[in-house]
């Protein structure tokens, strides 16, 4: 298509009017959700950043209890492994608050402000 074709075009589309109206708040609600899903995003990335932040700390801890002393980190194994149950829902109830309070907590914040 070259540059005539084109201004053919929109020449013609700008010349009538338009079968439809959008309504006046159309503008700001695009702007809210767009904003709203960067919001999102960016959200979740940070909730992810701290994850792997925390969970190479606790990776780092261990590998120099691990060199320091195993039997420091051979008990740690045994007391988890002893109360696996209690473990799980503390990493489980953690890690929810931490995605609540990143990412939940920030949507619904957000969504009641912007109505």
């Amino acid at each position: 298509m070259n540059n005539y074709e084109l201004t053919a075009i929109v020449e013609k589309s700008l010349a009538s009017e338009p079968n439809y109206r959008l309504p006046p708040d159309f503008a700001r609600r695009v702007t809210v959700s767009v904003i709203r899903q960067g919001q999102w995003k960016t959200d979740l990335q940070e909730y992810l950043l701290l994850t792997s932040i925390m969970i190479g700390i606790l990776v780092a801890a261990t590998g120099s209890y691990y060199l320091l002393d195993k039997s420091i980190l051979i008990r740690a194994v045994s007391f988890f492994e002893s109360n696996r149950t209690q473990v799980v829902w503390v990493i489980f109830l953690a890690n929810f608050i931490l995605f609540a309070d990143k990412v939940l907590l920030r949507l619904l914040f957000n969504r009641l402000k912007n109505n």
